[in-house]
């Protein structure tokens, strides 16, 4: 089964260029940087977009002058079919005038070519660079997306913290208690000043000391995170304070905490079951 944030290993690279000679150079070269590299070619420029909705491509190197089209009009036609896949223009021709005209295109790198073989260890890393860029991105936009969809199905109320301004986003799950979901740029005052003014001391204390990356502030602890679990009582819109767990998790950065993600369940209706007597008392 492959996790909706895999990736994949191998990195599958499209050559375009209407000279065969040099693609398959290029295929015995790009390989020998780097085995994971496996170089498909292309003599018609043309035909890319129609093998990108057939083949997985995860970056292209084109020259920029071929038959029909160049490699500035090829890459705004690989732009429609996916936005997303790094594109290369690797090119006999050494002119300002094009180098310009490419980094103000949607190229995202532009190449010389070169008599010496060693400009492919060049062109390699380039390639290497740009495809762990696009698969990062990919990733995070997968998190976030499984992020918001959890969120949204859950009845548990979710929320995500910047520790560095506060700005505090809520679930559609804390709706259950009468407020609207959304980005609050006050997060935490919003939050504490909902405490019941007996527990209230306590959350607050509890969050400087997280804030200031204490590890009695956590559960447990290691170099990148800690996690807490924080019981309390909590004031409904409605007024009624309701007992509520938090379970969380701060993610530090260079040993600042810097975010925070968690949940708070009612125990009164999660099936939880041994919460504390004072986070029960109403």
């Amino acid at each position: 089964m492959e996790l909706p944030f895999t990736e994949p290993t191998g990195v599958n690279i499209l050559h375009v260029d209407d000279d065969p000679g040099l693609v398959d150079l290029a295929s015995e070269c790009l390989p020998r940087e780097d085995e994971s590299f496996t170089v498909k070619t292309e003599t018609d420029p043309t035909a890319v977009p129609g093998r990108l909705e057939d083949e997985r491509v995860d970056c292209i190197v084109s020259d920029y002058e071929m038959p029909e089209i160049d490699g500035l009009e090829l890459v705004e036609r690989v732009q429609s079919v996916d936005a997303s896949i790094p594109f290369i223009l690797f090119t006999g021709r050494g002119s300002e005038a094009v180098a310009a005209e490419a980094l103000d295109s949607s190229v995202d790198a532009y190449i010389q070519k070169e008599s010496s073989l060693s400009i492919y260890a060049v062109l390699a890393n380039r390639i290497r660079s740009l495809v762990d860029k696009a698969r990062a991105t990919r990733q995070a936009e997968k998190i976030s997306e499984t992020y918001e969809l959890v969120a949204r199905t859950a009845t548990d109320a979710f929320w995500l913290r910047d520790m560095t301004t506060g700005a505090t986003l809520y679930s559609d799950g804390i709706s259950q208690f009468g407020y609207e979901p959304g980005v609050r740029e006050d997060g935490f005052e919003w939050w504490v000043e909902r405490v019941h003014p007996d527990d209230r001391d306590l959350a607050r204390e509890l969050n400087e000391r997280q804030e200031a990356g204490e590890s009695t502030a956590f559960d447990d602890v290691d170099a990148e995170h800690g996690r807490f679990t924080h019981e309390y009582r909590w004031q409904t819109a409605d007024g009624e304070y309701v007992p509520l767990r938090s379970r969380g998790i701060v993610r530090f950065a260079d040993d600042t905490p810097v975010e925070m993600v968690g949940a708070m369940v009612d125990v009164r209706t999660s099936g939880a079951e041994n919460y504390t007597e004072e986070a029960g008392e109403q």
